[in-house]
């Protein structure tokens, strides 16, 4: 109920918001966001039994669509840089990333539990939303004259091959993010025989090394083309990933991860920006359109249990490797198809 009842509320009523976010001012949709978002939180916080806490997750997850989804894809439609763009806002999401179990391990050190980091979302998204509201935002867009209806938006979006291949990639970049995360300590505890300190150590090391190979993405931009920084990250992320796989011991695990995390946290940011380049100032059909993926994003995690459960933690581990191959092979074929079109000089 918890994990799978947010995401179908998500995947029927988000796509409607982000269209009309691409005919009225982003300003509404943001800051109602961040306000359901702080209401959600208090009320999951409240949640008097599992029925109500997942409703109340469930609009959480609507209302980041609405605030966090729409702020990521507002900053990229100004932006001239889209990938550069992307790269700091996935570092920035690493920080959150790494500050929300700090914030759950600080209040279980007090003992405190998870209403109490509900509660303390709430209050951070309240002040946020406050601040938002008493600030300016230069946005004056409106619904076109004659502009299609919503349904037409969608499925045209839905036609373009070039969007859904990327919109396709970004659906396996869960593989190394969250879902690596889970597996990584089961393995490191059921393989490599160590304990939670290890496993903390492991997962934090990841981290770090995704840390590293944002601020590096960052710079690297500005000199390497984006689909060809594409192929190199990708490549680099299936050797560090095997031989990350292949460590024998904890510390060993530790340190070859950092390297994973470094080649594997660009894939994201770097896929995502040639998603919302395949359609231009329509960022809000592309966020539609990514929905199309939810129900495998909703599936992988119980498939790769299954294998687990039948095969091993590691042959799991092993299925992951598809994230990087698949992206080099789409930015290999999109790299492919750009040269042919640029003419010759």
């Amino acid at each position: 109920m918890l994990l799978v009842v947010p995401g179908v509320i998500s995947l029927v009523l988000e796509p409607v918001i982000f269209l009309l976010a691409d005919r009225f001012p982003r300003r509404w949709f943001i800051r109602g966001g961040l306000a359901a978002m702080a209401a959600s939180s208090f009320a999951a916080a409240l949640a008097p039994n599992a029925a109500a806490l997942a409703i109340a997750l469930g609009v959480v997850w609507l209302a980041t669509g609405a605030a966090a989804s729409l702020a990521q894809a507002t900053l990229v439609d100004r932006s001239d840089d889209r990938a550069r763009t992307m790269a700091r806002w996935t570092l920035l999401s690493l920080v959150g990333d790494a500050a929300a179990p700090a914030m759950l391990a600080g209040l279980a050190a007090i003992g405190l539990g998870w209403r109490a980091g509900f509660a303390i979302a709430g209050v951070a998204l309240a002040i946020g939303c406050a601040v938002l509201v008493a600030t300016p935002l230069d946005d004056h867009r409106e619904p076109a004259d004659g502009a299609p209806p919503l349904w037409r938006s969608l499925v045209s979006a839905l036609r373009d091959r070039r969007l859904l291949a990327w919109l396709f990639g970004l659906a396996l970049c869960d593989l190394l993010d969250e879902i690596l995360v889970v597996f990584a300590s089961l393995h490191v505890r059921d393989d490599l025989g160590a304990g939670p300190i290890w496993q903390s150590v492991v997962v934090g090391a990841f981290v770090a090394g995704g840390a590293i190979g944002l601020v590096a993405l960052d710079r690297i931009l500005r000199r390497v083309r984006e689909l060809t920084l594409l192929v190199a990250a990708a490549l680099a992320c299936v050797v560090a990933y095997l031989a990350w796989l292949a460590a024998p011991a904890a510390w060993a695990s530790a340190l070859l991860i950092v390297p994973v995390g470094a080649t594997a946290a660009p894939l994201y940011p770097l896929a995502a920006a040639q998603a919302y380049a395949a359609r231009p100032n329509e960022s809000g059909a592309v966020l539609a359109a990514s929905h199309l993926f939810t129900p495998l994003g909703l599936a992988l995690p119980w498939l790769l249990g299954v294998a687990a459960d039948h095969w091993g933690t590691q042959v799991a581990l092993a299925l992951l490797v598809v994230q990087p191959i698949g992206l080099a092979a789409l930015a290999l074929r999109s790299r492919t198809h750009s040269d042919r079109q640029t003419p010759a000089t």
